[in-house]
């Protein structure tokens, strides 16, 4: 029986109120300590009385409690110098007045709380924000970071700063009133910034150009407040939220089953603006025989093997989240630890806007002094040379012709010779990318987790190889915001692989040294990531892909005016010739493969690959069954001489009757073609080592 008496408020657009409306009785049945209030506009009043919790909820005019056309004029105002003679978007202004109205609402609610609540997320079970031991209200934490909230702060509230490493942004938080009304007062007596309400001060501190930035967050600066004023109200808390859930439920067809099953690992899911479920997705998380098998959580790892989608939840029993959390609930706690140094290689070409904001992304990133930055500038004509002469922050190569990707990155990490960063790892970043928060410090884990990895890539939004993430946004902010939401420690977080992307590529300096860099003959580009990576290989290291490394990449910009089909088919070709095998069919692994292998997780078997190629599904099913004994089988020389460096492979069924006795097999894996063209005699010898009830899987070519 709850105490505690306060409402849920629902600051919302019409179109998300209509989105999300028939699931908005799952919130109210889940929440026991009040009523819903919609914040909005009539349409949305319309809506939430016409609808099946009317008897639950009510309505608050938003200009009620702030006038949307004052907002909009001191934004204007201030952007004058910037809009010449143009209309300012209302969107703008939205963003900035949601949040306004969060804070408003201190001023008229009769309790002593008020919950605020994203109009986009479901609870998947009953909502709790007291602490049964203590009674404190709990304060719910995630891991993002935007340098632009605390930069505002500090202004609006003078010596404000970052107190914690994780994020008071989540999908809801629960407001005491008179902390907020006490905050606000703060903000209002500032005199050095102009204006008299909070919400002018807030606009006010910010500068024009960075208002587009989204440069205020209503949750980082009441988590601060609270941190610094009133440290013992609250007790801070993990929350587990399914922030991918429009990737895999369909929020019309999700059903009771589904948030029951749901609710054993997460206490809500959101259906984000943006995202659906893919074809490839559907029946897959909905279907209740695998829900009797497998927990949200382990599905959702094998749907990431798979998709990628990466995902940036952290349970207690995750060692490396425990390792990372630099907090304790009940208490706050500030991290000191920074990234060792790296050089990051970027080569330009005439895009003189990707260029800036690239540069822009990474010192809002990282802290300064941890990296370099080396841009070769391949013979650019849009003024962006000139530009780049400027930044007195950087190393800059120029060549008077373009000589294409790689030999400019070998330029660029040439170029640190001499300097302080020329024993630093190699990142190279596109230019047409922005780099996230986060991003680069989990490739740095990721990539001294083993002493044999010799090289990480990031995912993205737009990329190959299997590195993409199949969301869409409508702004660059939007994918900056989701990227934020996937870099946080994880479950699983590395995915091995045979070739990497350069897109986002970090290498161990000594691993680059001593393959020499880029194979300078796929200049201008295409496939030399592919040779540097079977390059990588026949040293004997690993290469990961790190699902909790988003970054935004705009896509296509350097080859925009070369023949691009023809240079592929070329350097394809160029690829078959240096190395004796095409890379594609043997690039990626088979989720389609792998679902059918009949374990757990954490349980333990032995598998045999035969016809096992560049090892694909054999990394794969290592990264997903950590405790599976994996080998394979692979007869063309040329592919087993890179393979057996980082696989336990064999040349022929012969050479692996050596080794294994009868029944040693737990599953095994064949190609179809390899299957019908085995004869009989062979068959035999295969199924000698095989257990006895061992899994067969024929894999389709």
């Amino acid at each position: 029986m709850n105490n505690h008496k306060f409402d849920a408020l629902i600051v919302v657009t019409p179109s998300d109120c209509e989105r999300l409306l028939s699931l908005y009785p799952r919130l109210k049945n889940n929440f026991t300590y009040g009523n819903l209030v919609f914040i909005g506009s009539k349409p949305v009043r319309n809506l939430v009385e016409s609808s099946a919790i009317k008897e639950h909820a009510r309505w608050f005019d938003e200009n009620a409690l702030i006038p949307f056309d004052e907002v909009h004029a001191c934004m204007a105002k201030k952007l004058e110098p910037l809009l010449k003679g143009e209309p300012l978007p209302r969107g703008v202004t939205g963003w900035y007045y949601q949040q306004f109205l969060k804070m408003q609402y201190a001023f008229v609610c009769e309790d002593e709380y008020y919950m605020v609540w994203d109009g986009d997320t479901v609870p998947c079970r009953e909502i709790n924000m007291f602490s049964l031991e203590t009674g404190q209200p709990y304060l719910d934490l995630k891991h993002e970071y935007h340098p632009e909230y605390f930069e505002t702060m500090g202004k609006i509230l003078p010596g404000f700063k970052k107190v914690i490493e994780r994020s008071f942004i989540s999908e809801h938080m629960l407001f005491k009133c008179d902390i907020m009304r006490n905050l606000i007062a703060e903000i209002e007596k500032n005199d050095s910034i102009d204006g008299t309400r909070f919400w002018e001060k807030i606009i006010n501190s910010i500068p024009a150009e960075k208002i587009h930035d989204s440069a205020f967050s209503e949750f980082e600066t009441y988590g601060t407040y609270v941190a610094l004023r009133q440290p013992s109200v609250y007790k801070l808390r993990e929350w587990h939220s399914f922030r991918l859930g429009a990737s895999f439920f369909d929020m019309n067809t999700i059903c009771d089953r589904d948030f029951e099953w749901l609710g054993r690992d997460f206490d809500a899911i959101s259906f984000e603006k943006g995202q659906s479920v893919r074809e490839d997705n559907k029946g897959f998380f909905d279907n209740p025989e695998y829900q009797s098998k497998l927990s949200a959580k382990k599905m959702l790892q094998l749907a990431q093997m798979e998709y990628q989608d990466g995902y940036k939840e952290v349970w207690e029993d995750d060692i490396m989240a425990l390792s990372e959390a630099n907090y304790r609930e009940g208490g706050y706690q500030q991290s000191k630890k920074k990234d060792n140094k790296v050089l990051i290689v970027v080569v330009s070409y005439n895009s003189m806007y990707l260029m800036q904001k690239n540069l822009e992304s990474i010192r809002g990133a990282l802290y300064p002094g941890t990296y370099k930055v080396v841009v070769v500038d391949n013979a650019s004509t849009d003024g962006v040379y000139e530009w780049l002469k400027e930044q007195d922050d950087i190393i800059l190569v120029r060549n008077e012709e373009n000589v294409g990707f790689g030999p400019a990155c070998n330029q660029g990490v040439k170029a640190s010779i001499g300097t302080e960063f020329e024993t630093a790892d190699v990142y190279l970043l596109n230019n047409d990318t922005r780099l996230v928060f986060d991003a680069l410090y989990f490739l740095k884990k990721a990539l001294y987790s083993a002493e044999d990895v010799g090289a990480v890539g990031s995912v993205s939004n737009y990329a190959g190889n299997k590195q993409q993430i199949d969301v869409v946004f409508e702004t660059i902010d939007e994918y900056i915001k989701y990227g934020e939401k996937v870099n946080v420690p994880m479950a699983d977080p590395w995915l091995e692989r045979v070739r990497l992307s350069g897109f986002s590529m970090l290498i161990r300096r000594n691993v680059w040294n001593e393959i020499g860099g880029f194979d300078e003959d796929f200049a201008p580009g295409y496939f030399e990531d592919d040779a540097l990576s079977m390059e990588i290989l026949k040293r004997g290291y690993r290469m990961l892909v790190v699902r909790n490394s988003f970054i935004y990449h705009a896509g296509s910009q350097s080859f925009i005016n070369t023949d691009y089909e023809k240079l592929l088919e070329d350097h394809h070709r160029l690829f078959i010739d240096k190395y004796g095998f095409d890379i594609l069919p043997y690039a990626n692994a088979s989720g389609a493969t792998i679902t059918q292998i009949p374990f757990g997780h954490d349980d333990p078997f032995s598998l045999l690959h035969y016809g096992c190629g560049l090892g694909a599904e054999l990394k794969a099913i290592r990264s997903l069954f950590p405790r599976a004994k994996v080998y394979g089988v692979e007869s063309n020389p040329k592919i087993s001489s890179i393979v057996r460096h980082t696989e336990k492979v064999f040349e022929s069924t012969d050479e692996l009757l050596e080794l294994f006795d009868e029944h040693s097999f737990d599953v095994l894996i064949i190609d179809k073609d390899v299957l019908d063209n085995m004869d009989e005699s062979e068959q035999i010898m295969i199924s000698s080592v095989m257990s006895e009830n061992a899994a067969i899987i024929v894999k389709n070519s």
